[in-house]
């Protein structure tokens, strides 16, 4: 199966300022969050959306058939 781009350009930016905003906020403000298992789910979801900004293919959207990509 290969992986085929299923995200436009507007949904790769989106993810990629919610994943680096995210990430950050999970690296530095650890103390704010005051849960470690929080603070990791933050920060592996935010690394999920940088993936989903460089490889431009969403696992979500593969398993819902939602394709925002024009071909």
């Amino acid at each position: 199966m290969a992986l085929t781009s299923n995200l436009n350009l507007l949904d790769r930016s989106l993810r990629g300022v919610i994943g680096i905003c995210v990430t950050a906020f999970a690296l530095f403000n650890g103390d704010l969050i005051g849960d470690v298992f929080i603070e990791v789910l933050l920060g592996i979801f935010g690394l999920l959306n940088l993936i989903s900004l460089a490889s431009g293919w969403c696992p979500v959207y593969h398993l819902a058939g939602i394709n925002t990509r024009k071909h």
